[in-house]
């Protein structure tokens, strides 16, 4: 935001800007409106193009008008690549049928890739929405799947609100269904702890289903009978289903496209190769294969994703396999119960009517063990999918693995051309790290999932057993009922149940040997998990520490290299001014001084610079000798400008105030020492209170800025110090929880000292609390599989008692006393066995119920930690986003003056005015675009932070660590890697290349630059500015949002969604007047306008035309949109929209008019 104070610029700038290069332009249309010089159209590209196209578009700028003319004729093929790539990198996101369609694109003509990312992938994106939903619906309750019917019903958009929002509510509603349901048959435990789940938020009630409910059902003293145990193992049986399909999704993504991946590396890499006399073309072929590479490491990380789940599905099916173990036991055990009753009625014909309720329980209990080993069943054939899954999933580590040697021979090929920059062979090291781990994960997973599959098999069998001796039980018990006391020989058939008893009394045994060896298969399972979730983690880790860290060098660089720049300026300026000057040769230097302007400095010289670039060796020397310097005048007014208004020190503020109503020698000053100077006292005290609560090494580097007192000092450390300090410190902190933390806490502190400072933050204020909840809830879980596996055992006893209690029945009856006194001693003994038993799942209850409630209170504290750290990044998130979108303003009015002060010039030539009078046209109309600007700027910037407040309380999303791109308070360390997180390159970020300009040494920048680490770059790479790049998680609908993202990213992507706003069912709008050309109505043209700029924002550019009105510009790879408002002209100008270049193509339209009259 500007000052509300109006700045006036000395006469001598006014008149010296119209002496800078103005934009250059090939001619004037029919409404006598500049048109873009061919190197203006060249500049376009660098600004908009994606890897390759931006590479050659440099080189091509570098070079001669010949050069410039061959770029534009290459572009397109040239861009084809870029698509190419683009069009890789949807296939990991996506489902099935935008797979399948981007493939069919990749093998298919240019044609084919380009009509696909333009607005192909929708349709496949939609029916994948559908089978989502469908998904969504099978695995989930009633609320759930009635929500999901009624979206399959209704549009798209209802399908897409299903999956954004829609099955969560519904989720929650079937949740609060079931908690009641359990409140209503539960004992007095589970009614109270039921009710206070339903008091409290969403996450209290998924917590009290998954563990609570448990705990309190052992406080009650009940166990698990055999029809929750059933429940248990159907359940758990579709989880594993669930993990499965997501286990062949993540495969089928990650094989195709690390295939893809594959190739364009290597098609790159031939390319490169072939360049080799051709230093321009290598170079930008090197780009694409290093580009390639690292869609092949997001491949490799996908694959991690496929093993993880195919882990989490073996985890499942054996929890699956323990609970029918379980119920095979408790059947057994009925059997037992049935077989005693018969050989009781046979003795007593009083004896009948306990048989025949006997009988009743053991053919219940024997259908329930048929439908538990249905469901383990189920859970193997689920866990011996995913085994297979994870194993072609292995094809992705090997294809990333060719990916990164095709990387490497484009790097040496490079090298060989004469190009060094080594992002190809950096990126090859990275893929090959995630593909190793990829390897390493899916030959755990497909082991596991095997040995998961067995042992639910073996569960399956022991419940069909149970299931066979307790009918047969039934039968006996029925029989002896209906011929109680009657039977002739009650004495032959005792001993026969007795041997009946014996046998399912041994398949309890079996059954309970079976969950023995279930519950070591899940621990197992866990620990893999663990150890691939951190793994993951770990690389994915340092891939954003080595991003970060590549980012400070790079802002090292720019800083270094922006000093540098006015020194080369001044030095080039001095020969401009020679009057023996070799133009063509100050031309090629002042051109490449423009391109790394472009680069590193700030809105006002970048947009002098790119002005620079578009025009001829004159104006090239033009912006040597004065449109540097005037450029660089007011990018330090409109600094002071804003110091003016958004300095948080009302000293700095008034200061700045005073200081712009000077020249520009007093302005200068104010900015390089003054504003330091005025703020002394203020900084001080903000100094004080981070030293007052900081950690050693904060207090350390705070007390000694204080000690300094000077103000760039006290600046230093509130902009920077503090943080490499605080980062110092936290390292020590992580580094005691990697030695005395629980697994999760150690494994998310390891995660977090590997990576970036603002990862190692997040971890230190929130994930750790979370890392230590999760630890409490495993340790529940384990007590709870420990009890059900003693449960189990204490069954099997019961069982081997029963069946000795029969066996001694029938030696009475057969007389043999001896016998029976020795079957008595063993039914003993077992009984024994099973009271232990008993007392053993009574004490894992206990421990269960500790580890829940620290579970709990880990999970308050945070939600409050992370509630706290939310509100501090939603603040510098703000605070980032508004020093982005003033730069941006910064640069747009840049571009509007210049080019309104162009278009007056050419309009007063052409209206026969001397120079002289055209210059001053122009000095007039940059200033009044600027005072128009400046009048604006405030409402502006009020509305964009109105816009992100309210996408920021749209997109209430669970966040990632490390990053706050979108809001929430549901922080989870390692859901990224769990659910397949995706690194993107961090970019350069405004605020911390100020920050470096104006308070770190040059000696230091230099440092950083060449050995980029958290110890050299400390002053600003350790700052925790959210919007330094992403780590995504792609889940449920954020796949879909994902890859929406990629492909609107793309420049053919942005040119459907132009289509969108500008066609309607894909035809242009009125009716068509001339060739290309359609007539429509103002509220249409306005309509498609507005489309414009709610879509793609405020205007590149804005133009005002003397006499006519203004032309809005918005810059695409290929083209613009050029808004012509000249209703102004007393009723006789136009209103119309204009497309140019490629966009007439793809649109099948040039101009949209609204008639005169």
């Amino acid at each position: 935001m500007r000052s509300a104070v109006t700045v006036l610029l000395p006469a001598a700038l006014f008149a010296g800007l119209l002496g800078s290069a103005a934009p250059a332009f090939a001619g004037t249309d029919e409404d006598g409106l500049l048109i873009p010089s061919a190197r203006s159209e060249a500049v376009d590209y660098w600004t908009t193009g994606g890897a390759g196209v931006k590479e050659a578009a440099e080189q091509a700028l570098l070079g001669s008008d010949e050069d410039i003319k061959k770029f534009l004729d290459d572009a397109p093929k040239i861009q084809y690549d870029d698509d190419y790539v683009d069009a890789s990198r949807v296939i990991n996101a996506g489902g099935p049928a935008v797979q399948d369609a981007a493939k069919a694109a990749l093998l298919g003509t240019p044609d084919d890739l380009h009509a696909f990312l333009k607005d192909g992938w929708k349709a496949p994106l939609a029916q994948d929405q559908q089978v989502e939903a469908s998904k969504v619906i099978n695995y989930g309750g009633a609320g759930v799947q009635a929500a999901g019917k009624a979206a399959l019903q209704g549009s798209a958009a209802d399908i897409e609100k299903f999956l954004d929002t829609g099955q969560y509510d519904a989720r929650e509603t079937d949740n609060e269904v079931a908690v009641s349901k359990l409140i209503n048959s539960g004992g007095p435990n589970v009614k109270a702890a039921g009710k206070l789940a339903l008091q409290g938020t969403p996450d209290d009630i998924d917590e009290f289903l998954e563990v609570g409910q448990f705990t309190a059902r052992d406080r009650d003293q009940e166990h698990a009978t055999i029809e929750q145990l059933t429940e248990q193992a159907e359940a758990a049986g579709k989880q594993a289903q669930e993990a499965t399909d997501k286990a062949e999704a993540d495969s089928a993504k990650a094989i195709a496209a690390a295939a893809q991946a594959e190739k364009a590396a290597a098609k790159a890499a031939k390319e490169t190769a072939a360049a080799k006399n051709d230093s321009k073309m290598a170079a930008y072929k090197a780009k694409q294969a290093a580009d390639a590479a690292r869609q092949a490491a997001a491949a490799a990380q996908t694959a991690i994703g496929a093993a993880n789940e195919a882990t989490h599905s073996a985890r499942i099916a054996a929890l699956a396999a323990a609970q029918t173990a379980s119920a095979a036991a408790v059947a057994a055990d009925a059997a037992e119960d049935a077989y005693n009753s018969a050989i009781a009625a046979g003795k007593d014909k009083g004896q009948a009517g306990a048989a025949a309720e006997q009988a009743k329980k053991a053919r219940a209990a024997a259908g329930m063990a048929k439908k538990s080993g249905l469901a383990a069943q189920k859970a193997g054939d689920a866990s011996k999918a995913a085994a297979n899954a994870a194993k072609a999933a292995r094809s992705a580590g090997g294809n990333a693995d060719a990916a990164a040697e095709s990387a490497d021979e484009a790097d040496a090929a490079a090298e060989a051309a004469g190009i060094h920059s080594g992002e190809a062979k950096a990126a090859a090291a990275e893929t090959r790290r995630h593909a190793s781990e990829a390897n390493r994960a899916a030959d755990a997973a497909e082991a596991l999932a095997n040995k998961s599959a067995a042992a639910a098999y073996e569960a399956r069998d022991y419940a069909n057993s149970a299931a066979e001796h307790a009918d047969k039980a039934a039968d006996a018990a029925d029989a002896a009922a209906k011929f109680a006391g009657t039977a002739a020989e009650a004495a032959k058939l005792a001993t026969t149940h007795a041997a009946a008893a014996k046998d399912a009394a041994d398949t309890a045994t079996n059954a309970a040997g079976t969950a023995h060896k279930v519950f070591g298969i899940a621990r197992e399972a866990e620990a893999e998990d663990l150890i691939t979730r951190t793994n993951a983690a770990i690389e994915l880790a340092k891939t954003q520490d080595l991003s970060t860290n590549q980012a400070g060098s790079e802002t090292a660089g720019l800083v270094v290299q922006a000093r540098q720049l006015d020194d080369a300026q001044t030095a080039l300026a001095a020969e401009a001014a020679k009057p023996d000057a070799d133009t063509a040769a100050l031309a090629a230097k002042g051109r490449q001084l423009a391109l790394d302007a472009m680069k590193s400095r700030g809105p006002w010289v970048r947009q002098a610079a790119a002005d620079a670039l578009a025009g001829s060796d004159e104006d090239v020397l033009t912006f040597l000798r004065t449109g540097w310097d005037q450029a660089k005048q007011q990018e330090t007014r409109d600094a002071v400008t804003d110091l003016s208004t958004n300095s948080p020190y009302e000293s700095v503020r008034t200061a700045a105030a005073a200081a712009l109503e000077g020249d520009n020698k007093t302005v200068s000053g104010f900015f390089t020492t003054g504003q330091y100077d005025a703020g002394v006292v203020d900084m001080e005290v903000e100094v004080s209170k981070l030293v007052n609560a900081g950690g050693p090494g904060v207090q350390e580097n705070g007390k000694a800025a204080l000690a300094d007192g000077s103000g760039k000092a006290l600046a230093a450390f509130l902009a920077s110090g503090q943080y490499s300090a605080r980062n110092a410190d936290e390292q020590v902190e992580a580094s005691k929880l990697v030695n005395d933390g629980g697994p999760e806490v150690q494994a998310a502190a390891k995660v977090a000292i590997a990576g970036p400072a603002d990862a190692l933050h997040d971890f230190i204020t929130v994930g750790q609390y979370m890392a230590e909840r999760q630890d409490q809830l495993a340790a529940t879980h384990v007590a709870q599989v420990t009890g059900l596996v003693a449960q189990a055992d204490a069954i099997s006893a019961t069982a081997q008692q029963n069946s000795w209690l029969a066996a001694k029945a029938a030696f009475e009856a057969n007389g043999a006393a001896g016998e029976a006194q020795d079957a008595a001693t063993r039914a003993h003994d077992s009984a024994v066995k099973a009271s232990g038993y008993a007392h053993d799942a009574d004490t894992s209850a206990d421990k269960a119920q500790v580890s829940a409630n620290n579970a709990a209170k880990s999970a308050t504290t945070a939600r409050n930690a992370a509630a706290t750290a939310d509100r501090a990044a939603a603040d510098a998130n703000e605070s980032a986003a508004q020093a982005q979108w003033s730069a941006n303003y910064a640069y747009t009015s840049a571009a509007s003056a210049n080019s309104s002060a162009a278009q007056a010039k050419q309009d007063s030539l052409a209206a026969g005015k001397s120079a002289n009078a055209a210059k001053a046209d122009a000095s007039a109309a940059w200033q009044r675009t600027i005072d128009l600007r400046n009048q604006e700027e405030a409402a502006a910037s009020k509305a964009a932070a109105a816009a992100r407040k309210q996408e920021a309380e749209a997109a209430k999303k669970p966040r990632c660590v490390p990053r706050y791109r979108e809001g929430g308070v549901d922080y989870e360390l390692l859901r990224c890697v769990k659910n397949g997180g995706i690194v993107h390159t961090v970019p350069s970020n405004p605020t911390i290349i100020a920050i470096a300009w104006a308070l770190t040494s040059t000696d230091t920048l230099v440092e950083c630059r060449d050995n980029p680490t958290l110890a050299k770059c400390g002053e600003y790479v350790a700052m925790v500015i959210p919007g330094f790049g992403e780590f995504k998680a792609l889940k449920g609908l954020e796949d879909f949002k994902y890859i929406k993202r990629v492909v609107e990213g793309t420049r053919l992507g942005k040119i459907g969604q132009l289509g969108e706003i500008a066609l309607k069912e894909g035809k242009p709008l009125g009716k068509e007047g001339a060739p290309l050309v359609h007539e429509v109505t103002q509220d249409e043209l306005d309509q498609v306008a507005n489309g414009i700029r709610e879509k793609f924002g405020a205007p590149d550019r804005v133009t005002e035309v003397p006499g006519k009105g203004s032309v809005e510009t918005w810059n695409f790879d290929g083209g613009n949109v050029n808004y012509r408002n000249f209703s102004g002209t007393a009723g006789a100008g136009d209103t119309t929209i204009d497309f140019t270049k490629d966009l007439i193509k793809e649109l099948g339209l040039k101009r949209y008019h609204v008639p005169r009259g």
